[in-house]
């Protein structure tokens, strides 16, 4: 997608430029984008690393997500809208001209990656229930693999974009159209068809099937616990989905019509598309919030502050394992308890007991 901006740019320059109004609208909506892209994304983070019972695999693969959007909103959104708005000879350097390209075809392939990583650990969880599960290390290595392989699958990408004429551009053309080609199956085809398949047969597996016999109370409350967190990832899945696809959808236009770029409304169609694609980095923070009561929580502890917003005393007793979190009457009451259960569970420790808190306390009067 990256040769289209580049392409279609070209064509900008040699044309009148945007009017002043339209600027401005376009910089407001960018620099929103940017701004809820970085804070929603980080307090998702924040959440799940700072928070004991939230570091599942599912949510580390999350906070994957995040990372990558908030690298994309840092990096790539920022100077290319500067570049494409004011159609200016590139003013960052050749440096930035292939870091910035880089942080684009990274991002996306880091996401489509994770995006089919959540996909079949949830396959495995829920339709083979009796294999192995992840555990913390292998999902850190699976997406240690996920940087890697985006880093390889981007490195044409990185390697062709240079300053040409005082301008970000691509050295061989026809060479590389041909990787985009490759990096469009393999970023948005490939993975549509493998998340399709994997969250269609785990539809039927959660919604299709009756169970066999009595269901219990707790086999019924997993299946709706799995349900949510399901609803939420096809939700997740969707939304990217249809935020790319103007993007996608005008790289086809112009791969089979090259005259495109030449119409007079394209720079808008061109920045709408982008705007869309770009806006993705927003949505998956507000899904998390409605749809998963413990990230909900979590975004009220972080907005607690603020006086519309109640925060829950359970999302913060329960995330942290640590006396020090308490206050010290309240460190103390636990202590006390404690003794108290192990007086009446063992009779035979009383006195034992009994003279330990007497010698604590002539030593405390001493």
């Amino acid at each position: 997608m990256a040769i289209l901006m580049n392409y279609t740019i070209s064509k900008w320059e040699s044309s009148s430029a945007l009017p002043l109004t339209i600027k401005v609208i376009f910089f407001s909506l960018f620099a929103m984008i940017v701004i809820l892209a970085i804070c929603g994304n980080s307090i998702v983070i924040w959440i799940v690393l700072a928070h004991r019972r939230m570091r599942t695999p599912t949510n580390y693969f999350l906070v994957n997500l995040a990372y990558a959007d908030v690298l994309n909103a840092i990096f790539n959104i920022p100077f290319n809208v500067y570049y494409m708005l004011n159609q200016v000879a590139w003013p960052f350097g050749d440096f930035m001209c292939s870091f910035v390209q880089a942080v684009s075809h990274i991002s996306i392939a880091a996401n489509v990656l994770t995006y089919v990583a959540i996909s079949l650990d949830r396959y495995f969880a829920i339709i083979h229930p009796l294999r192995t599960k992840l555990t913390h290390k292998q999902t850190i290595m699976i997406i240690f693999g996920i940087w890697i392989l985006s880093l390889l699958v981007s490195s044409p990408a990185i390697l062709s974009f240079r300053i040409i004429k005082s301008a970000c551009k691509v050295l061989d053309m026809s060479i590389h159209k041909k990787y985009e080609w490759i990096f469009f199956s393999v970023t948005y085809v490939g993975p549509i068809v493998i998340l399709t398949i994997t969250y269609m047969r785990i539809a039927i597996e959660l919604w299709g099937q009756t169970a066999i016999g009595e269901v219990t109370n707790r086999q019924r409350d997993s299946i709706q616990s799995k349900r949510k967190v399901v609803k939420m990832l096809i939700a997740v899945v969707l939304i990217f989905g249809l935020c790319w696809f103007p993007q996608q959808a005008y790289f086809l236009l112009v791969s089979i019509y090259p005259a495109i770029p030449d119409w007079r409304g394209t720079p808008y169609v061109y920045l709408i598309s982008y705007f869309f694609a770009m806006s993705n980095s927003i949505y998956n923070p507000f899904l998390y919030c409605c749809m998963n009561n413990r990230f909900r929580n979590g975004f009220r502890s972080a907005f607690r502050f603020c006086p519309c917003v109640s925060a829950s005393t359970d999302f913060f007793s329960q995330s942290y394992v640590s006396c020090r979190r308490f206050s010290e009457p309240a460190a103390l009451g636990v202590v006390y308890s404690a003794q108290h259960k192990t007086r009446t569970m063992n009779p035979a420790n009383v006195h034992r007991t009994t003279m330990s808190e007497i010698s604590i306390k002539l030593n405390r009067h001493h």
